[in-house]
């Protein structure tokens, strides 16, 4: 069978392609072994996609051609065995405009993960951490967004039926950036609360919170992306990592913006 009827059977039916790509090779129809083309690749794990998803009617697109991932930092072995994809969600809400939907393929190991329910599940995620957040401040004098992580992890590759509570408790670190309107010289008072209402919920949190007056604060939700806005606009911006099973901040440190 040669390459364009292979192709044509792919585009009818998803998961065929991608057991195709699972051998990592097309044959050309003078039976040399070929690696398929970027564009190909793109087209398999877009349609991937949207079958994988189907039940929740989105919609997505590529936001440019997919390529190798590579590992800079290693100089002897730069490549990851990887290939991503980054495609667009027309369902779901920026809350940062570098937000994209991403998809790895792993050729090595045959494996396929992907960072989708984030996006579906944020909104009730939010609301989890708003219930600790608000026994901290009161609920109209801060705004709070999970950053959706960049990079799809093997770990992290939930099923399209991963309910809330199974997302929060097989994900190591929730990425919480929050922004209130309070007094700096709260912080150490506040995040004493804070420690005890996430520990006795047992939840993870990699956080950001940006301490700031009530103008700069009204100025970033004037904003329609203001999770882009809250870089310089603060004057104490505090980051704290709780494991799920610390007893205390791994990481507790305040950094003051001249």
């Amino acid at each position: 069978m040669d390459s364009r009827k292979i192709y044509r059977m792919l585009v009818v039916s998803p998961f065929l392609l991608l057991l195709l790509l699972i051998v990592y090779c097309f044959y050309t129809g003078r039976g040399q072994h070929r690696k398929p083309t970027h564009e190909e690749l793109d087209q398999a794990l877009l349609r991937y996609m949207q079958s994988k998803y189907a039940i929740y009617e989105d919609e997505f697109t590529i936001d440019k051609p997919g390529d190798e991932v590579w590992a800079s930092s290693d100089i002897f072995y730069s490549s990851t065995n990887e290939y991503e994809l980054k495609l667009e969600t027309k369902k779901y809400k920026k809350r940062r405009s570098d937000e994209k939907v991403v998809v790895r393929y792993n050729y090595e190991k045959s494996e396929l993960y992907d960072n989708y329910m984030s996006f579906v599940l944020r909104d009730e995620v939010e609301q989890k951490f708003k219930e600790v957040f608000n026994r901290v401040y009161s609920p109209e004098s801060y705004e709070l967004v999970m950053i959706v992580p960049n990079t799809p992890w093997e770990k992290a590759n939930f099923k399209t039926t991963t309910t809330t509570e199974e997302y929060l408790d097989n994900l190591t670190k929730k990425n919480i950036h929050v922004c209130v309107a309070r007094d700096s010289k709260l912080i150490d008072q506040d995040l004493d609360k804070l420690l005890g209402q996430l520990k006795e919920r047992s939840l993870a949190v990699d956080a950001n919170i940006y301490y700031m007056t009530e103008n700069q604060l009204r100025a970033i939700k004037q904003k329609t992306i203001w999770a882009d806005e809250y870089w310089t606009s603060y004057n104490d911006r505090v980051w704290i990592l709780l494991g799920k099973m610390d007893e205390d901040y791994y990481i507790r440190s305040v950094y003051h913006n001249e």
